[in-house]
């Protein structure tokens, strides 16, 4: 390949890159619009906090089955067409959860969500194919960004349409997504070539989720970086799913306040990703710097159990999500390092589909034990989770570095 052509395929990478960004970015924000209110609608039919949890359970559940056939469909027909359902099925969603007027309504919205939630493994697959894998890592980070930024603007969004009308954030979030839509349709071009991809014809084994994971763990080193995925997963979403109603059940916590912490999380992990990231990467390794976001929650969780004052809630949770936003790209760059360029979106949406399945556990588990043993209880058992994860991963990097000395 010629200068002048290297230079215009890094144009149109570049370009993409900005559109999946801002495609991302508005997911974002739509899934953090109606946060901080989400626990105050199902309280009109519940008071449980298994009922919250089940919004997130349902959501996963749908989208354990749903993402890794719309990872293989992506690598059959391109991750464009993928994306396009994905956002058209969330403005769906999302108008649904407005409507809403009972807690089936509620839960059918969060299914049909996550039937069609392949937005985020399409996009990943979408950053792998325009990223060589020298910059691989820094480009992943733009998922990074998009949470951050998305978790600036939602919560505040949400904070403020959310004391105008309770329902207001989620048809606010619908008309998100058809701005996404848009984008999709009329910016963002095809990311993977014809030639490169399946040709092989889809058979009922595509859409066993069990299968396509089973087979993406087989893979030498990617099983073990799987697993450590999973239990990170699934001890942050314990903390996620129940936090809100632990603030809400010791503090008395308004919707506003809510917004406000989400919000300032968002601007510190906007800083990790735009600065601290990209720098630190090449000096530590994406193994060391997702050991120590790991580490940094299981501080943060401790510590929020602790606090005596709500205001002490805003540097624990800042400086613990901060240190969070290290391990998402990290371990995405490393799963994705061990596969090929044909197999990113099955990739891609075998991970999304092991991270609804932790999604879905967590909530219930953490629910569960914030129901029946005591509020502060899932927080204590993310902590666990969160060790067991950094102790795989360590044992993990240290094989491969003792495989590479030995030749």
């Amino acid at each position: 390949m010629n200068r002048s052509s290297s230079n215009h395929k890094q144009v149109i990478s570049a370009g993409a890159l900005r559109i999946v960004f801002l495609i991302l970015l508005m997911d974002v924000i739509g899934i953090m619009v109606i946060s901080p209110v989400a626990p105050y609608i199902v309280r009109r039919y519940s008071s449980s906090a298994i009922s919250v949890t089940m919004l997130t359970v349902l959501y996963a559940a749908a989208q354990f089955f749903a993402a890794p056939l719309l990872g293989k469909l992506s690598d059959r027909i391109g991750r464009r067409p993928v994306i396009l359902v994905s956002v058209a099925g969330a403005a769906v969603a999302y108008a649904m959860f407005g409507v809403g007027g009972s807690l089936f309504v509620l839960f059918l919205a969060r299914l049909i969500g996550g039937i069609t939630g392949g937005n985020m493994s399409a996009c990943s697959a979408y950053i792998a194919d325009i990223s060589p894998p020298q910059v691989r890592a820094k480009n992943f980070a733009v998922i990074g960004m998009a949470w951050a930024f998305g978790l600036i603007l939602g919560p505040a969004l949400g904070a403020v349409f959310g004391q105008i009308d309770l329902d207001l954030p989620a048809f606010v979030a619908a008309g998100l997504s058809l701005i996404n839509l848009a984008l999709g349709l009329f910016f963002l071009p095809e990311s993977l070539p014809a030639e490169k991809r399946q040709a092989d014809p889809m058979s009922y084994e595509d859409i066993n989720p069990f299968k396509s994971i089973i087979d993406m763990a087989r893979k030498p080193a990617l099983g073990e970086l799987l697993l450590v995925l999973s239990l990170f997963n699934f001890a942050f979403t314990g903390v996620v799913s129940t936090e809100t109603l632990f603030y809400i059940h010791k503090f008395d916590a308004l919707p506003g306040q809510i917004g406000l912490l989400l919000a300032l999380y968002g601007i510190a992990v906007a800083i990790v990703q735009l600065i601290l990231l990209p720098r630190l990467v090449p000096l530590f390794g994406e193994s060391a710097l997702a050991i120590f976001g790991m580490v940094g929650q299981i501080v943060g969780v401790v510590a929020i159990f602790f606090v005596p004052y709500f205001w002490m809630i805003y540097p624990v949770v800042i400086l613990s999500r901060s240190a969070n936003s290290f391990v998402f790209p990290a371990l995405t760059t490393l799963t994705s390092n061990q596969v090929t360029a044909a197999e990113q979106g099955s990739l891609m949406g075998v991970t999304t589909a092991l991270a609804s399945l932790m999604n879905m556990t967590g909530s219930m588990w953490a629910g569960a034990i914030y129901d029946w043993m005591m509020p502060g209880a899932p927080f204590w058992a993310a902590a666990v989770f969160y060790g067991l994860a950094a102790l795989s991963l360590l044992r993990y990097t240290r094989r491969i570095r003792a495989k590479a000395v030995t030749g």
